[in-house]
């Protein structure tokens, strides 16, 4: 996840508007997929830069639970509004939130894998804003408790989470948060949570609630 200061408008602006010809806003419809860049609200002058990790169908997608909590606007990195946190599962240890499209979005949906179980020593790709295409190795498949530290402008400034992940040799670093770990058939069966000294842990998408799916 990055960090982003987020444009203000001057208190004076409204103002000069008055003799300023309108600006037509671009209708063009925007289009969601899996690797794009998404800013997500999270103070007045602030916003988190993640990567969207999954279009899961045409209303919902995927990201870190960290990088934004249930409510904020999800942003393209344009600033159209593509949607919002809808679900967040951080707090029962689960760094995956869900993002609910905004009506005419048009969407890429992906293939995922909702059964997928890991391997030592298999193949896995993501494709992150920060680090890009990268592959890697999972090199400890066990679910467990993994913990996570991270930095924010907002009160308590450091952050940590818990969630429930494997390990894997990933390269990953700040803005590749949220990005999806895809099988060698290109199906998503992760969602990439934070860089450790020992790699990349990654949340499986199998533990996300059906309903939610």
């Amino acid at each position: 996840m990055g960090i982003r200061i987020r444009a203000l408008t001057a208190l004076g602006a409204s103002a000069a508007l008055v003799s300023t010809p309108a600006v037509v806003a671009d209708a063009a419809t925007p289009t969601v997929r899996s690797g794009m860049e998404i800013s997500i609200d999270d103070t007045v002058v602030t916003s988190n830069s993640c990567t969207l990790g999954a279009v899961i169908s045409a209303k919902k997608a995927l990201t870190a639970g960290h990088c934004g909590v249930v409510g904020r606007a999800v942003h393209d990195r344009t600033g159209k509004r593509i949607g919002t946190i809808t679900a967040n599962r951080v707090a029962q240890r689960l760094d995956i939130a869900v993002i609910g499209l905004a009506p005419r979005t048009a969407a890429r949906i992906d293939p995922v894998d909702w059964n997928a179980k890991f391997d030592r020593g298999q193949l896995v790709w993501k494709s992150g804003i920060t680090t890009g295409y990268g592959t890697g190795k999972v090199t400890d498949p066990a679910e467990v408790l993994r913990t996570s530290h991270g930095f924010s402008l907002a009160p308590p400034f450091l952050t940590r989470h818990d969630s429930y992940s494997i390990q894997t040799s990933l390269r990953s670093e700040s803005g590749d948060s949220g990005a999806g770990v895809r099988d060698s058939r290109g199906r998503v069966v992760g969602i990439l949570s934070s860089a450790t000294l020992e790699g990349t842990v990654v949340v499986p998408v199998s533990r996300l609630p059906r309903a939610l799916r």
